[in-house]
């Protein structure tokens, strides 16, 4: 019961960080330019969804447990799991927009140039503090337990890393240029929730269907959340930062101080 009265007031908690995003930090840019096949780019975007429901359906069903029955060390399972991750969720996507779209670097936030300083220390301040309250709290996002450095260093690229680009740099850049940058934001967020569904559903057994639906509703409110930092910054690595401390400062922080 305690669990799912946390699960409540983060929600609410991201939601308020929403609007304040939305409502008072940083500025809208001029909305990238206009798709010359809208129709195309929005199936290339629920195509992407698509595979990003796949992926961890053969993640937890195949994967997971063929590497933790082969290999007892946590860091290696993760640097195997790297280059696994990257065909689906980098090349695939990269092809697409690359091959099909012809998209430069610039077009999905891999530049290190924010256009609003404002946002990016709000995304820090967000990561910090969600990581930190985690922590105290002992109810993390993801995990609080103790991991080795290795480890820890593995996922700024296979969760945080690997999740921005793949949702906020692609499948959201495709939307806002063929629907505009509210519907995208939003769409984009509600499709970000929705990949975590299969996670969540997991544990329905154990934790019943009030913590999957809040587990999918923070979910979605941080996609949001995400959302508009990559928006507003036209960057991907502030909406990186604030992903990676709000899942893993937990653990760093019982790594280093019990």
């Amino acid at each position: 019961m305690l669990d799912l009265v946390w699960r409540f007031l983060f929600t609410v908690a991201v939601g308020s960080l929403v609007w304040l995003l939305h409502s008072y930090i940083g500025e809208y840019p001029n909305p990238l330019p206009r798709s010359e096949n809208p129709r195309r780019d929005i199936w290339e975007a629920l195509f992407l969804w698509g595979v990003a429901i796949i992926v961890p359906v053969l993640t937890i069903f195949i994967l997971t447990p063929q590497l933790d029955q082969a290999i007892s060390d946590s860091t290696t399972r993760q640097l195997l799991r790297a280059p696994l991750l990257t065909i689906p969720y980098i090349i695939l996507p990269l092809f697409l927009v690359l091959k099909v779209n012809r998209w430069t670097a610039k077009d999905f936030g891999l530049t290190w140039k924010s256009q609003s300083r404002s946002v990016t220390i709000f995304a820090l301040a967000v990561g910090f503090g969600s990581g930190g309250i985690a922590y105290m709290t002992g109810q993390a996002n993801i995990s609080i337990e103790r991991l080795p450095v290795g480890e820890l260093l593995i996922l700024i690229y296979n969760n945080a890393f690997i999740e921005e680009f793949y949702h906020r740099g692609v499948i959201q850049s495709l939307l806002e240029r063929s629907i505009g940058q509210s519907k995208a934001i939003w769409l984009g967020g509600i499709l970000f929730g929705l990949t975590h569904l299969v996670f969540d559903l997991s544990v329905l057994r154990e934790s019943g269907i009030m913590f999957v639906f809040f587990a999918v509703l923070l979910q979605t409110m941080a996609g949001w959340l995400f959302g508009i930092i990559y928006m507003k910054t036209r960057t991907l690595w502030p909406g990186i930062a604030c992903h990676y401390l709000a899942n893993w400062l937990p653990s760093i922080l019982t790594t280093i101080l019990g």
